[in-house]
């Protein structure tokens, strides 16, 4: 697939008499095109990523429940389908063909023995670890690049970033869970 030319957006007026840019567009069209680069940057490791998994027999959907079950801990298989927005018979299958990879096993809820939770073994773990270390990749070539003033005002834009952003919602199913199975 050939990739195109980056473009440049400028925030400056042109030197003809055309009427001056107002900066608050500018600085919105910068954003944009700023954040559309760097999602398509990642989109693309993950695609890539993605189709190595799925020649190695993992579905994009068991990723879903691989990476669900990474951020948010141990959870019964009714959890999974509401956080998938899937039917239980469906995420039931997912969860039978990782258990045969060896990817996630079932572990009763030592609190309640009727309960059985969906746990992310560590030959699964390794599967999201992927996904990240190739997203850290594809920034750390970009940092790279970067002298380190650059560096310093991108790590102030990340602070003000997370400022605005606030703390990480917690999704009411998981809150007050206890810690995973066997952490």
């Amino acid at each position: 697939m050939p990739h195109s030319a980056p473009s440049t957006i400028s925030t400056a007026a042109p030197a003809s008499a055309s009427p001056a840019v107002d900066p608050a567009l500018a600085d919105a069209a910068v954003r944009a095109d700023l954040s559309d680069r760097l999602a398509r940057a990642l989109a693309r490791r993950r695609g890539e990523y993605l189709t190595s998994l799925a020649r190695d027999g993992v579905s994009a959907a068991q990723m879903g429940v691989l990476m669900r079950l990474r951020y948010l801990g141990d959870m019964s298989i009714s959890g999974l389908a509401e956080v998938l927005g899937m039917g239980l018979p469906n995420v039931t299958g997912l969860v039978d063909r990782l258990e045969e990879r060896g990817l996630v096993e079932r572990l009763r809820d030592p609190a309640d023995r009727r309960v059985v939770r969906v746990h992310l073994t560590e030959a699964g773990s390794r599967v999201p670890d992927g996904m990240e270390g190739l997203q850290r990749d594809v920034l750390g070539r970009v940092l790279q690049a970067m002298d380190r003033a650059t560096l310093d005002r991108c790590l102030a834009v990340l602070d003000e970033v997370d400022a605005e952003a606030g703390p990480a919602p917690v999704d009411p199913r998981c809150a007050g869970r206890p810690r995973p199975l066997g952490a």
